[in-house]
């Protein structure tokens, strides 16, 4: 019975002894570790290596070392609540929204202001070359209104339709208004041509330049952009009704086609291929810097 408890008592040999983790021996321990794979570096010349132990870990959402290109660049969560449904083409850096006036253009009261300034200039000018028959038919009219208080009686329209129908009278008139559209054609040819800006536009700080690419006129655009813009008071002012009606349509249209059009070009600036901006954004382009 004692022999058998010491037999049982007894520890149990290699064999018997319960499965652990392996041990390594003293001739692995000695050997060195295989190196890991390595990848070709894209910085280093004539296929030189970078063992992985170098390379960065990779970062979450961020595409590993060696992923598919078709990986590279895929859009991040947010981009389909930003920009709507994916492949949506994004808004394009210093993009004007839809239906917003370029700032550089000239609003249609500058215009307005400056070509009522050299309207009083060209008037003026042609009232003193006229000065002398012009002054006759003044003091005609002065004598009228002198004698008749009430300029509705019969008696005082009489006076005034006789002064009006005298043929000397008319002449006057008539060469009086050719002279001026004259004075107005050659005034606007030759400013907008040599400098691109006349005097009321200069007053205003604005100027005339090539709605292509923004660049100076020449001659010929001044000179087509000079004669619509005065087809339509000529043709009011020196020919008879009806037709002197097809000129104030024309004058209207070209004068308010500037208020809705989205470059702010009158009938005249649409012929002539130009656009009427501010001389300040002229400035700050020349110095190289962004204007707006």
């Amino acid at each position: 019975m004692t022999q058998q408890n010491e037999t049982e008592q007894q520890p149990a040999g290699p064999e018997q002894q319960p499965a652990g983790p392996e041990q390594p021996t003293a001739a692995q321990a000695s050997q060195p570790a295989a190196p890991g794979p390595v990848y070709p570096s894209p910085y280093l010349d004539g296929g030189e290596t970078v063992p992985q132990a170098y390379l960065a870990p990779p970062q979450p959402g961020q595409p590993s070392f060696g992923a598919p290109r078709a990986q590279v660049g895929r859009p991040f969560a947010g981009s389909q609540q930003q920009y709507g449904q994916r492949g949506a083409r994004r808004p394009t850096p210093g993009a004007r929204p839809a239906g917003r006036r370029d700032p550089a253009l000239a609003t249609p009261w500058h215009r307005l202001a400056a070509s009522t300034l050299d309207w009083l200039i060209i008037i003026l000018v042609s009232v003193i070359g006229f000065w002398s028959p012009l002054s006759r038919i003044w003091r005609e009219l002065e004598a009228i209104t002198t004698r008749y208080p009430d300029l509705t009686s019969p008696t005082a329209q009489a006076a005034i339709n006789s002064v009006s129908r005298n043929p000397a009278n008319q002449r006057t008139l008539v060469y009086w208004l050719l002279a001026m559209f004259g004075i107005a054609l050659v005034y606007y040819w030759v400013q907008h041509a040599a400098w691109g800006a006349t005097v009321g536009k200069r007053a205003l700080g604005v100027r005339v330049v090539r709605a292509a690419d923004r660049s100076g006129i020449g001659v010929r655009q001044a000179g087509i952009r000079a004669v619509a813009y005065l087809a339509g008071p000529a043709i009011l002012m020196l020919l008879v009704t009806p037709i002197n009606i097809v000129g104030g349509a024309l004058w209207a249209a070209d004068a308010g086609l500037s208020l809705l059009d989205s470059q702010a070009q009158s009938l005249h600036d649409k012929l002539a291929g130009t656009v009427v901006v501010r001389q300040r954004w002229l400035d700050q382009r020349s110095r190289g810097s962004q204007p707006w």
